[in-house]
C-alpha cells in the first residue's frame, strides 16, 4: 500500500464509522420521531439500574401512554431489544429498555442465586418512569423479552403491579424457569404472546405449542390463531417464524407481531387499528445496516493503521521479524493436518466452554466476566495440544535467533520482542477507545468491538480486557505457528491476487475443522433432535467461528507486514479480549 492511499483508506474508513454511527443514531430515534434518555436509578437496597426510555418525540394518543418493558437476554444488552423498542415508541408507547445486572453498563453482578434480584430491577426501572412521567399511564403496562429475559418477563407475575399484557420470544416457556414456577394457566399471564423460531436452538417449537396448550387449556392449538379475549386478558397466540435464537429478536415477523400484539392488548384494539402506523411500516432495519457498516469500518480501519504506525517505526522499535526454520509440506497434506488440528480445536472448544460456564455457574471464575474463564482455560490447553502436533508435522522448530544463546538471552529477547511488538499496537487501543468514548458519549451507542469505556464497571472490564490478552496470547500464537506453516504468513503476498487467494486459504485452513464439528451438532438438530444445553454451546459457537475467521485474515494481512509471530498474536488476542470483556455479563 503506497504513502498516501494508507491515509486515503483510513481516512474513508473514518468517515463511514461516523457516518453510520449517525445513521444507528438516527435509526434508534425513529428517523425524528423518538426520544431517547438514558437513566440510572438506585434502588433501596442499593443496587443500581440503568435503562433507557423511548418515546415519541410528539404526543398524539391523546391519554397516557401504555409503558412497555423491554427485557435481553443473557450475554447481551438493552442494545439488543432496538427493533421493539424503535417500532413501539413510534406507535404511541413508553419503552423501558433495562440492562440486566452485569449486562450492557451494568456495574451489579449476574448470578442466578440473586435472580429474583434481577427480576425487581427490570420490575423497578418501569415503576420508576410510570411513576415519574406524567405521559405514561401509572397503571397499564407490557412487557417483552427474549430469551433469559422473556423468562424475567414471566416472573412479572410475581410483582405487585402485574402486566397487561406478555411477550415472550425464545425463552420463558413450559411450568417454571430455573427452578422456579411460573404462573401459567388460562387467566395469567395477561394477553399472552409466545414467539419463537422454527430453528430454534434453545426452544423447541413443540415446547412452545406445549405452553400453549397450558394457556388455553386446549389440547388442539394451532400457531397464527388467537384465542381467547383481550378485554378480559385472556387472550393467547403463537407466532412461529423461520430463524433461530440469535436472530428472533429482529425478525421482521416476530417483530410486527409482537407490536400488533402489545397495541390490541395495551390500547385497544380500535384505537390501535385507526389511529397508529401500519406495523408493516419499519424502520429499525436502517440500524441493523448502520451497526454492520460501523463494526467492518472499524475493523478494516485497524490495517492502515496498523501499517501507518509500522512504518513510522525505527527499525530498532520495529517488532522483530520471526525466523523459524521448518520443513514445508505439500498442499494436500496441508489441508488434512489443518482438519485434524482444526476438529480437534473445536472438540475441545465445545467441551471446555461447557466445562468453563459450569465453572461460572458454580462462582468459580478466573476471569470475572463470562466466558473469561472459559477462553481462559481454553487458550492454556490448546496451546500444549497445538505446539505437539504442529512439531510432530513439521519438525522442532528452531529460529536464528535462539542458535548460540543461553536461556537467559532467549527470555532477555523474548521480552524485548513482546515489548516492541507492543509498540504498533499501542496507537490501536487509543484509536478504539477513542472511536468507543466519542460513539457513546456524543451518540450514546457503543460500536462494536471497541472497549466499553462509558460503564459503572469500566475498571473492571478494562483490567479483565488486560488479563484476557494475556491469557489468549498461547492461542493466537500457536494460530500463527499454524497458519503460516500451511498458508505461509510471514512470507506475505506479491499481488492482489496472491492476498486473496492467501486470504481464502487461511480461512479455509482455519474453520473447515470448526465447520465439521458445527456441522455434526446441526444437521442431528435440524432432524429434530433435542440435544440440550449441547445447543447452547453450538449456539456460541456459531459467532465465534465468524470472529476466528476474522482473526485469520488479521494473521495473515498484519503477519505479512511486520512478519511477526508475536506482534500478529498479541493484536488477535487483545480485539478477542475487548470483545470478550465489554460485551459479556459481568460474573
Amino acid at each position: 500500500m503506497a504513502r498516501e492511499p494508507r491515509y486515503l483508506a483510513l481516512f474513508i474508513l473514518s468517515v463511514i464509522i461516523a457516518s453510520s454511527t449517525y445513521m444507528v443514531w438516527s435509526a434508534e430515534r425513529g428517523l425524528g420521531e423518538v426520544t431517547v434518555v438514558n437513566i440510572q436509578i438506585t434502588r433501596t437496597n442499593g443496587r443500581v439500574v440503568d435503562f433507557s426510555v423511548y418515546k415519541p418525540r410528539i404526543l398524539t394518543y391523546g391519554a397516557p401512554l401504555p409503558a412497555v418493558l423491554t427485557i435481553h437476554g443473557i450475554s447481551a444488552s438493552r442494545a439488543e431489544m432496538l427493533p421493539v423498542n424503535i417500532e413501539l415508541a413510534r406507535r404511541n408507547f413508553t419503552v423501558v429498555s433495562v440492562d440486566l445486572a452485569g449486562h450492557g453498563v451494568s456495574s451489579e453482578t449476574f448470578s442466578f442465586g440473586t435472580f429474583m434480584e434481577v427480576v425487581s430491577d427490570a420490575y423497578e426501572a418501569v415503576r420508576y418512569v410510570q411513576s415519574n412521567d406524567p405521559d405514561t399511564s401509572n397503571s397499564t403496562w407490557g412487557v417483552l423479552g427474549h430469551s433469559l429475559g422473556a423468562g424475567v418477563a414471566m416472573l412479572m407475575q410475581n410483582m405487585s403491579v402485574q402486566p397487561n399484557a406478555t411477550v415472550i420470544i425464545g425463552g420463558g416457556m413450559g411450568e417454571n424457569f430455573g427452578g422456579l414456577s411460573l404462573s401459567l394457566n388460562q387467566t395469567h399471564p395477561h394477553n399472552l404472546m409466545i414467539a419463537c423460531g422454527f430453528y430454534d436452538e434453545l426452544v423447541s417449537p413443540e415446547l412452545a405449542y406445549t405452553t400453549l396448550r397450558i394457556a388455553t387449556g386446549l389440547s388442539d392449538v394451532s400457531s397464527g390463531t388467537i384465542y381467547g379475549s383481550f378485554s378480559d386478558g385472556s387472550a393467547r397466540k403463537l407466532v412461529l417464524s423461520f430463524t433461530n435464537h440469535l436472530f428472533e429478536i429482529s425478525d421482521v415477523t416476530i417483530v410486527m407481531q409482537s407490536v400488533d400484539w402489545l397495541g390490541r392488548s395495551l390500547q385497544g384494539v380500535s384505537q390501535f387499528e385507526q389511529h397508529t402506523l401500519p406495523i408493516s411500516n419499519q424502520v429499525y432495519q436502517y440500524a441493523d445496516i448502520g451497526g454492520l457498516l460501523q463494526a467492518s469500518a472499524m475493523l478494516l480501519s485497524l490495517f492502515p493503521l496498523y501499517l501507518i504506525t509500522y512504518t513510522k517505526l525505527p527499525p530498532r522499535l520495529r517488532p522483530r521479524a520471526s525466523t523459524d526454520m521448518w520443513t514445508p509440506m505439500g498442499r494436500s497434506k496441508a489441508l488434512r493436518f489443518s482438519l485434524l488440528l482444526g476438529s480437534l480445536s473445536a472438540v475441545m472448544f465445545l467441551s471446555l466452554m461447557f466445562i468453563g460456564l459450569i465453572m461460572e455457574f458454580a462462582g468459580i471464575v478466573i476471569v470475572p466476566v463470562s466466558f473469561g474463564t472459559a477462553f481462559t482455560i481454553f487458550s492454556l490447553v490448546i496451546f500444549p495440544v497445538a505446539i505437539y502436533f504442529i512439531r510432530r508435522n513439521f519438525g522442532r522448530p528452531q529460529t536464528q535467533s535462539e542458535i548460540g544463546h543461553g536461556f537467559q538471552m532467549q527470555v532477555k529477547r523474548a521480552l524485548d520482542n513482546f515489548a516492541r511488538s507492543l509498540i504498533p499496537v499501542v496507537p490501536i487501543i487509543v484509536w478504539l477507545c477513542a472511536w468507543s468514548y466519542l460513539s457513546s458519549s456524543l451518540a450514546g451507542i457503543k460500536i462494536s468491538a471497541t472497549p466499553q469505556v462509558i460503564s459503572g464497571a469500566l475498571l473492571l472490564r478494562a483490567l479483565s480486557t488486560v488479563v484476557l490478552t494475556m491469557t489468549l496470547l498461547p492461542l493466537f500464537y500457536v494460530d500463527v505457528l499454524w497458519l503460516d506453516r500451511v498458508v505461509g504468513v510471514v512470507s506475505g503476498w506479491t499481488s492482489f491476487l496472491s492476498l486473496s487467494k492467501k486470504s481464502v486459504g487461511a480461512i479455509v485452513h482455519k474453520l473447515a475443522g470448526f465447520g465439521i464439528v458445527i456441522a455434526a451438532l446441526y444437521l442431528p438438530f435440524l432432524a429434530g433432535a433435542q440435544l440440550g444445553f449441547v445447543m447452547f454451546v453450538a449456539l456460541l459457537m456459531l459467532p465465534f467461528a465468524v470472529l476466528f475467521g476474522l482473526t485469520a485474515l488479521i494473521t495473515l494481512w498484519v503477519g505479512g507486514l511486520s512478519k511477526s509471530y508475536m506482534s500478529t498474536a498479541l493484536l488477535n488476542a487483545f480485539l478477542l479480549a475487548v470483545i470478550i470483556a465489554s460485551t459479556f455479563q459481568i460474573v
